[in-house]
């Protein structure tokens, strides 16, 4: 493999001189901003220029070195080239594009690290050289692209260039030959033999023979320099890429077919590096969302096992809860026809109480009655006793005649008197007899004041208990549904499980893919990455 050190060399020198035409401090204003081509860019300065879209200096220098130049500014975790000497195919100069991140320096700018390399842009072989450029704060705000075409050397074919000096050598040896030899037979004396003169000739032909030898040597040494080599090289890299090295590139010096094959080698690591580095990307991407994937997937079954488990409570709970609503109904049912019996009851014990209150209210009736008629017997005996006085007076006034009938009217006053007294004594019965009627008569009031509100009140409770059951069967018949409900999440529930499962080994599986990819793509060896 050709040594690019004086490539090197000059591209670094090109470097230190594109850094030399701006003297300022770089800086970048990202709350201004401008477009350049499709691409919306912050505002990159050196002292008070602005760089956007400002060609001269880079134009100057590509004038004054023949090199070419690109300023990148940097926005986000992209450089964009806002201002560059580079032309694309159709001659536009290549502003507004980004630095491919598949770039092989795009991870040491990235880092701030400087790179030089081939590379092949737009179509052509360049020797290029990227720095990283920081503003007063240290950090990257832009960066310096110089590079050197180098497609353009040694444009002859490798056949015609050995074709051409083979006829140059052997045109030489031939034109050397016949110069000598006819200067060699020109000197010799008129009357030399033809033996002599023919010794002359194979003398020279000798000499030219042997000239011709060792220029068909030396024709056979520039044949290895020129095609043996160069091939071994291409071999060496592309056993390399063979390897997984895609870190390998030839520096193209030429344009013969041994440069079209070496520049074809690089763009086929370029291409495989570019692929490569997508893909290990986008693997490594599908191994980080397989884990997370195969993650949520675990937590998920664990929570649809462990909904499973509450729904299975749940369920176990509600049958239970219908179970006590069923037999709670029973018991409402059964409680409501003891209050309808009891309603019954109270309604015949209100009945009694009324005749009870009648009854007594024909007794305090008689009673009264009774206690006017002892007072009628009271006025009777009364009336009785002022006539026996009167009749003992009288007596007594008739004197010894009068003395039966004194006596008589004694035994009438005295029964008078008797039946006073029985009188008031009945009488007094009476009026607690009355009174305690009376009493009566107000407790049976009460009583039946009582069993009515007794009768109502029953009669509301049966109503409720009426209310209670009809309700019941409603909530026992609501429970059913809950428990049917809760019985089809249980079975969709564990539907989800199984599909769970299934989803979890899919995502296994493609975990393990995406691990196997990642660990094949990473066989291959890219360039560095910061």
């Amino acid at each position: 493999m050709h040594s690019f050190l004086p490539l090197a060399y000059q591209i670094d020198k090109l470097a230190r001189r594109l850094a030399a035409s701006f003297p300022g401090v770089f800086s970048i204003d990202e709350r201004a901003s401008l477009a350049v081509g499709a691409e919306t860019t912050p505002l990159l300065r050196n002292g008070a220029d602005v760089l956007n879209l400002n060609f001269g200096t880079i134009d100057n220098f590509s004038a004054a070195t023949g090199g070419s130049a690109t300023i990148f500014v940097q926005r986000g975790k992209d450089f964009v080239r806002v201002s560059t000497s580079v032309k694309k195919e159709n001659g536009e100069r290549a502003i507004g594009t980004l630095l491919d991140h598949a770039h092989a320096g795009y991870r040491d700018l990235l880092a701030g690290r400087s790179y030089t390399g081939f590379a092949q842009l737009f179509g052509r072989q360049y020797m290029t050289r990227y720095d990283p450029v920081r503003d007063a704060q240290g950090r990257v705000v832009a960066v310096l692209y110089v590079g050197i075409d180098v497609s353009k050397r040694f444009q002859v074919g490798i056949g015609a260039r050995l074709g051409m000096l083979a006829f140059g050598i052997a045109g030489a040896v031939l034109g050397a030959y016949v110069w000598a030899s006819v200067a060699a037979v020109s000197a010799l004396p008129p009357a030399t033999s033809s033996a002599t003169v023919t010794a002359l000739l194979l003398r020279y032909g000798a000499i030219a023979l042997a000239l011709l030898a060792f220029g068909m040597g030396g024709l056979y040494w520039l044949a290895q320099r020129m095609v043996t080599r160069p091939l071994v090289d291409a071999t060496a890299a592309a056993q390399q890429l063979a390897k997984g090295d895609l870190t390998t590139m030839i520096h193209v010096g030429r344009r013969d077919e041994i440069g079209q094959l070496t520049q074809a080698i690089n763009g086929v690591a370029q291409g495989l590096a570019t692929i490569v580095g997508a893909v290990r990307a986008s693997a490594e991407r599908i191994n980080v969302a397989a884990h997370e994937i195969a993650a949520g997937n675990n937590d998920l079954s664990a929570r649809a096992e462990a909904q499973a488990g509450a729904l299975e409570q749940v369920r176990a709970t509600m049958d239970n809860f219908s179970a006590g609503i069923r037999n709670n109904a029973g018991h409402t049912q059964e409680a409501g026809s003891l209050v309808d019996n009891a309603s019954t009851h109270a309604g015949e014990g209100g009945k009694v109480v009324g005749s009870v209150m009648a009854t007594m209210g024909a007794i305090r009736t008689s009673s009264h009655k009774v206690a006017d008629i002892i007072g009628v017997i009271d006025g009777i005996a009364f009336q009785t006793n002022i006539l026996a006085l009167n009749a003992a007076v009288e007596a007594a006034r008739a004197g010894e005649q009068g003395r039966g009938f004194a006596v008589v009217a004694t035994e009438v006053r005295q029964l008078a008197q008797r039946s006073a007294a029985a009188a008031r004594e009945i009488k007094d019965l009476i009026a607690e007899s009355v009174a305690n009627v009376d009493h009566g008569d107000r407790l049976a009031g009460q009583a039946g004041g009582a069993m009515s509100g007794i009768e109502t009140a029953i009669g509301s409770v049966a109503t409720i208990m009426r209310d209670i059951a009809t309700a019941g069967a409603g909530q026992t018949e609501d429970i059913g549904e809950v428990t049917r409900a809760v019985g089809d999440i249980d079975q969709m529930t564990q539907q989800n499980a199984a599909l769970i499962e299934q989803a979890a080994t899919a995502t296994e599986s493609l975990r393990h893919e995406a691990e196997k990819l990642v660990e094949q793509v990473g066989a291959f060896k890219l360039a560095q990455r910061g």
